[in-house]
């Protein structure tokens, strides 16, 4: 008559885990670990998604949109009509330089 061997040859009791499919407790806790790190990253995205939305309320709350301008200064420039005056612009720029050197 054979002998029939029980286990396996890794020293390893049946309670570590892998019998039967079960994971052991270093694939749980590892596991664990990952679903809490997902579940943190999501609270981080939802947070950051709604610091967004309320940033984008507050700059439309605050900041007046002459939508008859825009669309005048979109129609020039689709028909070649917008002037561009280099002077102000450079004028402007030169202004704000000095305005971060003064801080």
């Amino acid at each position: 008559m054979k002998k029939v061997k029980t286990g396996d040859s890794s020293g390893r009791s049946p309670s570590s885990g892998d019998q039967a499919g079960q994971p052991s407790n270093k694939q749980k806790i590892l596991a664990s670990k990952d679903k809490l790190e997902r579940g943190s990253n999501k609270a981080q995205t939802n947070n950051v998604t709604g610091n967004l939305n309320e940033l984008k309320k507050r700059l439309a709350d605050d900041l007046p949109i002459d939508a008859k301008r825009i669309n005048d200064m979109k129609n020039a420039i689709a028909n070649g009509e917008y002037q561009v005056d280099a002077e102000s612009i450079a004028n402007k720029m030169i202004d704000f330089e000095s305005s971060l050197k003064k801080k």
